[in-house]
């Protein structure tokens, strides 16, 4: 069993990576080599028959992706909002038709905010969106050890970033174990596929954390309190509007998760 599994992380580990002959440079001179980078692909998300937006991703969990990315950007709220998806592989093309159509229209003329990703991404939402987002209420608390050990896993885990040190993780936690992990190329798309697997797989969330090695920024923030989150935890930085976000959802912001250390920014009670 043990030997099945590691071989299904090999296999998936090489459908997402490609290898190219490069010359390396050293001190000592150059030598060619055979070298190992993580693929990146489009996805075009098609919402009822019109082209919305084409994600560069990683190509894996590409279904769970797009819904993450309406759920996220608020195209989408429940499982019934959706009347069918159709994924086109071989072309990068996924269509989902939904039951709202005006709504998505009227969310579709209301202009676009480029994001704080590597890439420039593209968010349909805007900052005064969280107003009408639902408080998380979560009473749930969570240890500082577990966080560190999630933490500690997580790296563990981040198979690709190890071979490439081209993708970001994410991993979501619940009973002090990881039940949900994904890697890509963009830290957005990583938590996207997470968020769009727990929708489609109906996963209670009010006890969870969401473990990310990318920096958290407000669009971040957002993806995660929008689907009622009630923690996030990151090995890097925060943004000052990630954190006032954080405030105005209450949801607990954890920054700088590494060794045995770790700064929490809001709605620090949750933290035993």
């Amino acid at each position: 069993m043990i030997i099945k599994k590691h071989w299904l992380l090999i296999k998936e580990m090489v459908q997402k990576t490609e290898d190219f002959d490069i010359l390396r440079i050293k001190d000592e001179g150059g030598e060619k080599i055979r070298d190992t980078v993580s693929i990146e692909a489009p996805l075009t998300i098609f919402l009822n028959g019109e082209e919305l937006v084409t994600l560069l991703h990683t190509p894996s969990y590409s279904k769970q992706l797009a819904v993450g990315f309406l759920l996220s950007e608020c195209f989408i709220k429940k499982r019934s909002d959706i009347d069918s998806i159709r994924f086109y592989k071989s072309k990068g093309i996924i269509n989902i038709n939904t039951k709202n159509n005006g709504d998505a229209s009227k969310k579709l003329s209301s202009g676009r905010v480029i994001t704080s990703g590597c890439c420039g991404g593209t968010s349909f939402y805007r900052a005064k969106d969280v107003k009408n987002f639902k408080e998380i209420t979560s009473k749930e608390k969570f240890s500082s050890d577990t966080i560190i050990n999630l933490m500690k896993e997580l790296a563990r885990r981040s198979l690709i970033f190890k071979k490439t040190g081209g993708v970001h993780s994410s991993a979501l936690a619940k009973g002090g174990k990881i039940i949900l992990f994904r890697e890509d190329i963009g830290r957005h798309n990583a938590i996207d596929k997470i968020i769009g697997e727990c929708f489609l797989s109906d996963i209670h969330l009010g006890d969870t954390i969401l473990l990310t090695s990318g920096r958290t920024t407000s669009e971040i923030t957002r993806k995660v309190g929008a689907a009622g989150i009630p923690v996030i935890a990151s090995k890097s930085a925060p943004s000052s509007l990630s954190i006032k976000m954080a405030k105005e959802l209450g949801l607990t912001l954890i920054g700088f998760v590494r060794a045995k250390r770790m700064n929490v920014y809001t709605e620090e009670w949750r933290i035993v």
